[in-house]
Formats: C-alpha cells, sequence, structure tokens
C-alpha cells in the first residue's frame, strides 16, 4: 500500500462507484423518485434521464471486430447537485455514484476527495438498500478517469509515466498518438481494467487520459456493510495502481494550483 497524497490539483476528470445487485422487490418506476425523496438535501437539482450503453472487448485469438460487443442502452435516473458535478444514477438493480471535477477544492485540498466521496456512496447506498431491499451487492466497481495535461511537446512519454511505448530503430523519434488498454487479475476476484492513451490538448502541449476501473464480482451477494468495505478497499488499489504508473514530474504537475 501506498502513502496516500493528496494534490493541490489533482488530474481527476470523473471518480465514480458502481454497485450492481441481486435483485430485491420487484422494481417499479417510482423507485426513482422515492430515493431522490430521501437524498433531496444533498442533490437538490432536477433529475434526468439517461441511457447507458455498454460495450466489451473480448479478447482472444480472433482480433477482428466481431469481438466488441454492445450491450443495449440501460435507462438511468440521474439526480444532480446544483452544479451538477455531484451525481447518483440509479436504474433496474444499479446504482452508481459520480464526482466531476473538481474533484477537491483548490482553496482547500485538504477538503472533498476520498474524504466526501466515501460518505456520499455510503449515503446513497443505504437509501438505495431502503428504497429497493436488494438481496445483496453482486458487482462493485471504482473508477477514476484522469486527464493529464503536460506543458511541453514535443516531450518524454517515460519521463511522466512508468509506462513506455516500444520503439525501434524503424521507427520515427515523435509519436503523434498513443493507445493502449489491459486488463490485470489479484487473486481474489478483483481486477483492473487500465486504459491509457493521447488526447486533445491545448497547443503546445500533450495530454493523456489514464482510466483506471477496479472490479469486483463477489462470489455470492455482499450486505450493505461489506459491500461499502470493499468499496473503500478498491479505492486503495486504484490509487495504489495510480501511484505505479505515474512519475515524480507528474506528481509534481499536480501540486501546481
Amino acid at each position: 500500500m501506498v502513502e496516500r497524497r493528496r494534490y493541490k490539483n489533482p488530474p481527476i476528470e470523473e471518480a465514480l462507484c458502481e454497485f450492481r445487485f441481486a435483485p430485491g422487490q420487484e422494481w417499479d418506476l417510482t423507485m426513482p423518485g422515492k430515493l431522490h425523496n430521501l437524498m433531496l438535501e444533498a442533490y437538490p437539482g432536477k433529475p434526468r434521464q439517461k441511457n447507458v450503453v455498454e460495450a466489451t472487448l473480448a479478447a482472444g485469438q480472433d482480433k477482428t471486430p466481431d469481438n466488441i460487443t454492445l450491450k443495449g442502452g440501460v435507462e438511468r435516473v440521474q439526480l444532480l447537485t446544483m452544479d451538477g458535478t455531484r451525481i447518483v444514477g440509479v436504474g433496474k438493480d444499479v446504482l452508481s455514484i459520480h464526482m466531476l471535477r473538481p474533484y477537491q477544492s483548490l482553496e482547500a485540498p485538504e477538503k472533498g476527495g476520498w474524504d466526501e466521496f466515501y460518505p456520499r456512496i455510503s449515503s446513497a447506498l443505504k437509501a438505495y438498500w431502503d428504497v429497493a431491499v436488494p438481496q445483496g451487492v453482486q458487482r462493485i466497481g471504482i473508477r477514476f478517469i484522469n486527464k493529464i495535461v503536460i506543458p511541453k511537446r514535443p516531450m518524454n512519454v517515460e519521463s511522466y509515466f512508468n509506462y513506455v511505448p516500444p520503439s525501434s530503430d524503424g521507427l520515427p523519434n515523435e509519436m503523434s498518438s498513443l493507445f493502449f488498454r489491459s486488463e490485470y487479475a489479484y487473486p481474489d476476484r478483483v481486477k483492473l481494467v487500465l486504459t491509457y492513451g493521447s488526447t486533445d490538448a491545448p497547443d503546445d502541449s500533450s495530454a493523456f487520459l489514464l482510466d483506471l476501473d477496479v472490479i469486483l464480482e463477489a462470489k455470492e451477494p455482499l450486505d450493505q456493510t461489506t459491500a461499502l468495505e470493499k468499496a473503500n478497499e478498491l479505492r486503495e488499489r486504484e490509487r495504489n495502481a495510480f501511484e505505479g504508473f505515474i512519475t515524480d514530474a507528474s506528481r509534481r504537475l499536480f501540486d501546481v494550483p
């Protein structure tokens, strides 16, 4: 476990926690409204509907596009804060909690962050449990999407990340774009999905997205207390993966307001 760092300006574009449930009582369309009534003080914004399409990439010997599977839209109702940066998404057998940038305050970096996110996760899970009465949690995901902007171009990727793209004498010196995705398995039914690539950046800068998704598939449905404990553990693993992927040069960028 690495030491927890609290950056002045973390690169987090979005942090989210998702629970998927073993069904309890039959789902009906009044449940999002009931959940909103319980959470109205924390999420007073106007609710909205959103369809979520899931894309799954199946690795194997066949490298054709048929390996990408799209699941149909899953309708969710989103509950929002007035500024729209804190969101709870609820649907049939699924609950997600989101924090958009700013993940924490620039003026008071000791506030916000996980110290704000975890209580939001806990209160949303309790409210969902009270309304939907699920049998338990089958799947937990903790995902952090980071955008890291480096104020120089061209630049050496290895100066900022502990991942070095392959190179050879036959390749040009300057790399124009980058995409990398890999899955790592822990020995206890947890996996890490790491996606890393270049993205649009301001002039004379380089920018990269680092998407870390840590997922637990439970052998049996988890109760509310255990699910929260597991979410906290997954956050620790995400933090370890993030710190292991970046270098001190990146860390210095995050400590500049």
